[in-house]
């Protein structure tokens, strides 16, 4: 394995068995793909898309039945390696309800590195770092079930953080928040990548959240059908539209605005639009001047 990949999949597939003990049809198909160190990585795909299966083949939660997933080295279909990958790849679930053990932040956050067997002197180091990083220090000594779902999310991270992984991924960890859950969320994932060079990989239904990656991955009936850069893949809205997926906002506008016959006969449209001040800009330019006039605000922005 390359030293610049810290997972990688080589012809994996998965499925899984139905109650009556019959096989229903694989989650994942014959996946081969790497993460690199230090990457931020977004796995997109309608439900039954296969790409929590993967997710969870990714960190050795689910063994493929065909193969193999290799994570900083060791295989993951090797038992005696379980523990050297939980150092290295750790795993942020939905609802941080079932990630949370102890009835105090700070015991809840010392669970992962007492089961590795850390010192008790280095677990005290680790706890207080991790909880200082995900803004969480000022509530070591409250009750993780009294908090807002952002708050018990950031705990959830925090235990994760205190194993020193190179790699965290997240099982759409956003789901099941409100609009400023997800902000927090997203705030301390990017500082985790960007400041602390830790590899993410993030499972999410927001569109939002997925321009913020520097790569995208879109699965479709268990096998990846589009790898590349948030641009290159939000360029192509019909083919979203088709794998089930929606654009960012300003994306489907643009687009939208692109496909009116007038507009389009008249203007070049940009593909791959991504945040609001882009596309307020580009529609100032376009409009600005004949909706506002030479001397009102939008006709001086352009």
């Amino acid at each position: 394995m390359d030293r610049d990949t810290i997972i990688s999949c080589r012809d994996v597939s998965f499925r899984y068995d139905t109650d009556s003990g019959e096989e229903e049809q694989k989650a994942v198909k014959n996946v081969t793909v790497d993460i690199q160190r230090g990457s931020f990585v977004v796995i997109l795909g309608r439900n039954g898309s296969g790409k929590s299966t993967l997710a969870k083949l990714m960190n050795g939660v689910l063994i493929p039945q065909s193969g193999f997933v290799t994570v900083a080295g060791y295989r993951t279909d090797e038992e005696e390696n379980l523990f050297p990958i939980r150092r290295h790849v750790g795993m942020v679930f939905q609802n941080p309800d079932n990630q949370l053990v102890s009835n105090v932040v700070e015991e809840d956050v010392a669970f992962g590195p007492e089961n590795l067997g850390i010192e008790p002197s280095e677990i005290r180091k680790r706890v207080d770092r991790a909880l200082e990083t995900v803004g969480m220090k000022a509530f070591a000594s409250h009750s993780p079930h009294k908090l807002s779902g952002g708050q018990k999310q950031r705990v959830a991270i925090a235990g994760i953080l205190a194993m020193k992984p190179e790699c965290i991924i997240f099982d759409e960890s956003t789901a099941m928040l409100d609009p400023r859950g997800r902000r927090e969320i997203m705030d301390t994932i990017l500082r985790l990548n960007r400041n602390e060079n830790i590899t993410v990989v993030l499972i999410t239904h927001h569109m939002e959240e997925a321009v913020m990656a520097s790569r995208v991955i879109v699965m479709e009936d268990g096998s990846i059908v589009r790898d590349g850069d948030p641009k290159t893949i939000f360029s192509d809205v019909p083919f979203l539209h088709e794998a089930g997926l929606d654009a960012p906002q300003v994306t489907e506008l643009i687009h939208l605005l692109s496909e009116d016959p007038v507009l389009s006969e008249r203007f070049s449209f940009p593909k791959g639009i991504l945040d609001e001040e882009e596309a307020a800009r580009f529609i100032l330019k376009l409009f600005g001047k004949e909706l506002y006039g030479r001397n009102q605000i939008g006709a001086r922005l352009v």
